[in-house]
């Protein structure tokens, strides 16, 4: 990132979006003048508009400061881009104090090779690319999906004829339908390259094994999908995200679940099988009655054998769904997970009315659980609810002895993780541990 020259005139708080690195933002209109000279100074004016309206749910979940906290950390990429994505001398603002939509005009004419529209296009993308990497783990963390940040780009021309600042605004009106259409071109390429994959099912299932943790025994495996290998798709965060945003989520769980299935068929007699569903699996026809009863038959795995995972989150936005789902597949023998508990969509009264068998605490509340008393405290309330409830406790990824140790010290009893192995075909052996 540039170094900024302290401005003798100080700035109002208002004006400027402040993030933690101190790095500062400034409004559009307090950048007016500034942008109005580059458009008079080049005859043109090129722009990029950085929409990152998509997350702001996380302020409607997790209330204004912690949203003010992704606003900053966002801001701080944003600023980083002068110097190594952009010049130094282009223009970073936002639209308004703690706004969403971010716009960059680019300074001077770029002399060292012949600057088209289709290069400006490029540039977009690039830095589409990378805000959304960037962004990735925080946005996830909170919402279970991508950043969806999305990025437009046009061009004016100088008229002397018409003011600046109505020429510069409908730049920026030119530059949000740009992202709008890109946000729909993208979208389009997704379901078609989504729906070749779950036609052709190049689904493959790997599988994790979930432990007693005093005695390493394995009492089952998780099974876990992923798409094609070196595509975007095999990370299985991104697989569902897209599956979601191009409404092929049913679709896409259908094929992971039956896959799941029977690639399943070599478990050894006595362990569980957990595998991932969305409530809304009760309506699949294929999953239900005599087909699935015929289903399991043929590849020979019992209903008593096997643990449906359902996420929290789809848990508290279907509960109805949910309930119906449970007492159905409760009778035909299944038994039942909640998924990601503890992510921040918890509802502990809601969980306490289900009869679950298993609750599955969320990486998030396990990583670097040995440090962190706050941490502590929620998994202890969480297996409190859960003993109430008759449902045993899983916590998920487990890294490193230190977070066992503490785990076993909160009496935990059952976990997964990479301490005790990576998810891999089929149903591997835990590594040896030592405490």
């Amino acid at each position: 990132m540039a170094n900024k020259k302290k401005s003798k005139k100080k700035k109002s708080t208002t004006e400027v979006i402040k993030t933690t690195s101190h790095t500062t933002i400034p409004t559009f209109h307090a950048k007016f003048e500034e942008i109005k000279k580059y458009l008079i100074k080049n005859s043109h004016l090129k722009m990029l508009l950085i929409d990152t309206s998509k997350i702001n749910k996380i302020e409607h979940e997790y209330g204004k400061k912690v949203y003010g906290d992704v606003l900053n950390a966002l801001s701080k990429i944003i600023a980083s881009l002068r110097g190594s994505q952009i010049r130094e001398d282009d223009i970073i603002t936002v639209n308004h104090p703690n706004g969403d939509q971010f716009y960059i005009f680019f300074s001077t004419y770029r002399k060292e090779k012949s600057f088209q529209p289709g290069d400006l296009e490029d540039v977009s993308q690039r830095i589409k690319n990378y805000i959304n990497n960037k962004m990735f783990t925080t946005v996830y963390a909170l919402l279970k999906k991508r950043p969806q940040i999305n990025v437009g780009y046009a061009i004016t021309i100088y008229n002397p004829l018409i003011q600046e600042e109505r020429l510069i605004n409908k730049l920026i009106e030119d530059a949000k339908t740009i992202a709008e259409y890109e946000e729909f071109k993208t979208a389009m390429k997704n379901k078609e390259k989504l729906q070749e994959l779950i036609i052709k099912e190049e689904i493959t299932t790997i599988y994790q094994p979930i432990v007693n943790l005093t005695t390493h025994e394995i009492i089952g495996y998780e099974a876990l999908s992923r798409g094609p290998k070196n595509t975007e798709y095999e990370h299985p965060y991104a697989l569902f995200s897209i599956a979601e945003e191009v409404g092929l989520l049913f679709e896409l769980d259908s094929i992971c679940r039956r896959k799941a299935f029977i690639n399943a068929k070599g478990i050894k007699k006595g362990l569980k099988l957990f595998v991932n569903i969305f409530p809304t699996t009760i309506h699949d026809p294929d999953f239900r009655g005599k087909y699935l009863k015929d289903f399991l038959n043929d590849i020979k795995i019992s209903p008593r054998s096997v643990v449906l995972e359902v996420s929290e989150q789809q848990v508290i936005e279907n509960f109805d769904i949910f309930k119906e789902a449970i007492k159905y597949y409760s009778d035909v023998g299944f038994a039942i997970a909640i998924d990601d508990t503890g992510t921040g969509y918890s509802n502990l009264q809601s969980l306490t009315k289900l009869k679950v068998q298993f609750i599955k605490i969320d990486i998030s509340l396990i990583r670097d659980i040995d440090k962190n008393i706050l941490k502590q405290d929620l998994v202890k309330a969480l297996t409190k609810v859960s003993n109430d409830m008759g449902a045993k406790v899983i916590a998920e990824g487990i890294e490193n002895t230190r977070e066992l140790k503490t785990l076993m010290d909160l009496d935990i009893t059952y976990g997964q993780g990479y301490l005790f192995a990576r998810p891999a075909p089929p149903f591997p052996n835990i590594k040896p541990i030592e405490i």
